[in-house]
């Protein structure tokens, strides 16, 4: 058999990656809750990192949300972020539907105080089974109520206002009016 010559060696390329922090916005506090790979910082904006809230925050009882957060800018080896969405994890409001008997659904668009639109799902239970206008009021109810909530405030005041909860308590304090309900969720809260 030939031996089989070579003349010319392969030559790779190799490309020295470096690892950037990732922090999330002024509303979470600037966490640093993880890192990313790129070889220039310039191939790293408009990146989106998706993430569990419990590791933003730092909180166990945060867990069942997803967060989706968009690089906007390097500052040497910290990307600079931006919320894009937040969502309750498919389980969980499987979990939460099986204590009611009603379900109420809704999707619609507002706009915050400095002009950012978002798009907000709630979810509404309800513990009997009631009539279908009823389900209507609720509805209506709480989308003027988020609507206006939305308008008083800035789109940094807004999330901060769901993270803690205070829009879901008043919420449910309104709605009382029409018919007492078993829970409010946001199911989605997404950027447009």
């Amino acid at each position: 058999m030939a031996k089989k010559v070579i003349t010319k060696k392969a030559r790779v390329s190799i490309v020295k990656k470096r690892w950037y922090a990732v922090q999330a916005p002024k509303v979470f506090n600037n966490v640093v809750f993880g890192e990313t790979l790129a070889v220039e910082p310039e191939m790293l904006k408009g990146r989106g990192i998706k993430t569990n809230l419990g590791n933003v925050m730092r909180s166990v009882k945060k867990q069942n949300m997803e967060v989706r957060f968009k690089i906007v800018e390097v500052e040497g080896n910290n990307c600079l972020t931006e919320l894009v969405s937040m969502e309750i994890l498919p389980p969980h409001v499987k979990r939460i539907v099986k204590r009611a008997k009603k379900r109420v659904d809704d999707s619609f668009v507002v706009k915050t105080s400095d002009g950012v639109q978002v798009r907000l799902k709630p979810m509404i239970l309800v513990k009997d089974n009631v009539q279908h206008s009823l389900l209507t009021s609720l509805r209506h109810r709480s989308q003027e109520f988020f609507t206006k909530v939305a308008e008083e405030s800035t789109f940094n005041e807004l999330v901060n206002k769901i993270l803690t909860g205070d829009v879901y308590r008043d919420l449910k304090a309104d709605l009382k009016k029409i018919y007492p309900v078993l829970g409010v969720e946001l199911r989605a809260f997404v950027r447009e």
